[in-house]
């Protein structure tokens, strides 16, 4: 963490827009967060990608309102569609865990972000949920869900309230990633005081009569390691 990020750093609302490498990072909207580190050397980073499509550190699966009981956790999008019937969700949880060197739990999680890279965007101007899953899990999977038992029918619940929200539309540029900032999530599992369950990302307004859909890259997209999706913690001791 470079020393220019000792200083407050504020990510207010929908207008926060945060530009990194050559792709771009886009920050889905949340509540204002304020991080003032006491000494910016001390912040570690975890990343942890969903690449490649044998890793163990990340699963994703969308369930389709129309096909209630497929499942489908071998697709190369994750498709987010809002239309009368044919809604569709996706799920992506992401082994914390996996860290290295391991988070502890009294760690203190400054900021994560949960990653995805833009494969198709909406017709229109469409703002997507991110909500972190809370259990029980129907299929009594270790994971809560797993990739090729999840479906429409057996789908977990979710919070009540977005963890972070993410407007899209025709002018969103492709093959770029877009972030949910999910800190208050990873600090609570972290600390242990959640369940790991991952997150569900949904139309805000689902059930839309003409149907839109946006469209987001894999873990099972091919060998684009640059497309799957990631989730970004920094923490300090």
């Amino acid at each position: 963490m470079t020393p220019g990020f000792a200083r407050r750093l504020a990510l207010a609302g929908a207008a926060a827009a945060v530009l990194v490498g050559a792709t771009g990072l886009v920050l889905g909207s949340t509540a204002t967060l304020t991080v003032t580190p006491k000494n910016a050397g001390a912040f570690s980073t975890c990343v942890l990608t969903a690449y490649p499509t044998t890793s163990s550190a990340a699963l994703d699966a969308v369930v389709n309102e129309q096909a209630k009981t497929n499942s489908n956790g071998a697709l190369a999008t994750i498709p987010v569609q809002s239309r009368t019937t044919r809604n569709t969700r996706g799920f992506l949880r992401f082994d914390v865990a996996k860290c290295t060197p391991t988070i502890a739990s009294s760690a203190t999680v400054r900021t994560a972000s949960l990653r995805l890279n833009l494969a198709v965007a909406p017709d229109v101007s469409r703002t997507y949920d991110i909500k972190r899953v809370t259990g029980p899990c129907p299929e009594a999977a270790t994971t809560c869900w797993s990739e090729n038992g999840l479906t429409w029918n057996n789908q977990p619940p979710v919070a009540a309230v977005a963890t972070s929200t993410l407007t899209l539309g025709p002018s969103s540029a492709t093959n770029q990633y877009y972030a949910f900032n999910v800190t208050a999530d990873v600090a609570a599992m972290v600390a242990g005081t959640v369940s790991n369950y991952g997150w569900r990302v949904s139309d805000t307004a689902e059930a839309h009569a003409t149907g839109y859909v946006a469209a987001f890259k894999a873990k099972d997209a091919g060998s684009n390691a640059s497309g799957a999706p990631v989730l970004v913690i920094a923490y300090s001791p």
